[in-house]
């Protein structure tokens, strides 16, 4: 199910060699200033990830996200009556933007779905406790992954994009955290991800 890149795009891990560009990407593409400890927390943090995609030696396209095993705060998907994931895998979407002139191109789709198939995989197994077995199918239990990501209300395209992942927008909850909560909305949905042999 994953689609093919343009001919001449990669996509790899970030590297700290690559963070210039990627702060620079970062800069351009979104609207909140990240500090540089974000950056090398990417870099250093087993639990957070950075895939960049490149094109000709140039950072193009970043996906940064981060994963947990228990979820902290309780929402649709993981709250206490809900059976499709109290204690899977969750990725949260940090970041994820993709340069003008190389949007339409699947990109950022294949950077989400690698993302997450990498963070699943670097958890190791087993990686998620197992939801009741009545809930899920065999197959289920051991590849879902609960995906979420904070996305401007004013980005339609995004909140499209988001929408076309199978996530949807979720009901406001007051909390903190990074960011203006009164300009964006959470977007959360289920992904599965493709075992690894």
């Amino acid at each position: 199910m994953t689609s093919l890149l343009p001919d001449g795009i990669g996509i790899r891990m970030m590297r700290s060699s690559d963070m210039l560009q990627v702060r620079a990407l970062h800069t351009k593409l979104l609207p909140v200033a990240y500090p540089a400890a974000f950056f090398v927390q990417l870099l250093i943090q087993p639990q957070r990830m950075c895939l960049i995609a490149t094109y000709d030696g140039k950072v193009i396209a970043f996906a940064s996200a981060t994963m947990e095993t228990r979820h902290s705060t309780p929402g649709p998907l993981g709250s206490s009556g809900d059976q499709t994931g109290g204690g899977a895998l969750r990725v949260t979407l940090l970041t994820l933007g993709v340069s003008p002139e190389f949007r339409r191109q699947g990109i950022a789709r294949r950077l989400v779905h690698e993302i997450v198939q990498r963070l699943r995989s670097s958890c190791g197994a087993p990686c998620h406790e197992s939801p009741p077995a009545s809930s899920l199918s065999e197959s289920d239990s051991t590849d879902a992954v609960i995906i979420s990501a904070e996305v401007a209300r004013n980005n339609s395209s995004g909140q499209s994009f988001y929408s076309h992942l199978g996530m949807q927008r979720q009901l406001e909850v007051d909390k903190s955290g990074f960011g203006s909560k009164a300009h964006t909305c959470m977007v959360l949905g289920v992904m599965r991800t493709i075992p690894v042999s």
